[in-house]
Formats: C-alpha cells, sequence, structure tokens
C-alpha cells in the first residue's frame, strides 16, 4: 500500500475523529488507531506492528499540492543525489526559479552518474524524494510549477 495512500487515510482518521481505521485491499490489511500513532500492517499471514507517532503527525499536517503542473520523472532506475557531492549544497531547494537545462539531481545506475536536467521553466514546488534514496523508473523526482 503507497504511502500517499496511508497519509490520506490518516488525515480522514484525523478529520472524522474516528479512534480506529480498519481497512483491506486484496490480501493487506491496514489498521489506523488513534492516539497511540499505531500502523498495523498486515500481509496474507504475516502481521507487521510500526509505532508512528511522529511519521503520523508529519503526515497528517502535509499540505497536497493543490496544483502541479509539471513532475519531472527519473529516466532510470538508480540512486538519486541532490548535490553534485558529498556534503555539497543541493543543486535545488523548494521555492527555488529554474530554467530548462539547470541540473536538478544525479542518478547514479550502474557506477555511471547521470546530470538530470530541468525539462521546464518554473518555481521548484516540491521533492518528493530524499538524497541517497533509490528510484525506480519512472518516479517523481522534481514538481515545477510553469511560469506563466
Amino acid at each position: 500500500m503507497e504511502l500517499k495512500k496511508i497519509a490520506e487515510l490518516a488525515k480522514i482518521l484525523k478529520q472524522n475523529q474516528l479512534t480506529k481505521l480498519d481497512l483491506t485491499e486484496g490480501d493487506v490489511r491496514l489498521v489506523l488507531e488513534a492516539g497511540g500513532g499505531k500502523v498495523v500492517l498486515q500481509e496474507a499471514s504475516k502481521e507487521t506492528e510500526i509505532f508512528a507517532e511522529e511519521t503520523m503527525i508529519v503526515m497528517e499536517e502535509k499540505e497536497p499540492l493543490k496544483e502541479v503542473a509539471f513532475e519531472q520523472k527519473s529516466p532510470l532506475v538508480g540512486t538519486v543525489y541532490l548535490g553534485p557531492q558529498a556534503g555539497a549544497a543541493s543543486y535545488i531547494k523548494v521555492g527555488d526559479k529554474v530554467k530548462k537545462g539547470d541540473p536538478v539531481c544525479i542518478v547514479e545506475s550502474m557506477k555511471m552518474f547521470n546530470t538530470i536536467e530541468a525539462e521546464k521553466d518554473g518555481e521548484v514546488v516540491e521533492i518528493p524524494v530524499d538524497n541517497g534514496q533509490i528510484v525506480e523508473f519512472g518516479q517523481v523526482l522534481v514538481c515545477i510549477r510553469e511560469e506563466a
């Protein structure tokens, strides 16, 4: 089950002042309980308990983007790096203006470092990946609101 969907369900739980939400999709069972920050994910016959009080709070407070004109996606599978080298500042941060061709990150794949360049001019409104995170082909790396 996607983290985004779990965050939406946690928000519904809070907005409706519910104490418990139990949802089953196929072989996956999700139980959210208010107060203790307890999340239970059950898949097939195994069960995992995650105590994520702080994570739940962060997910509830985060507002979904209302208008994202363009999602820059990863052209390959690999490890994403937000800066040119370890310890260096990130190429971009939320609120920065970018021009087409500006570097936004690097994706390392098979020992090759591929600079990912902005495909549009605009303002960076979200960077949904973390430095050093493994990314899939087509995963969103940066959200850019195009300038009018």
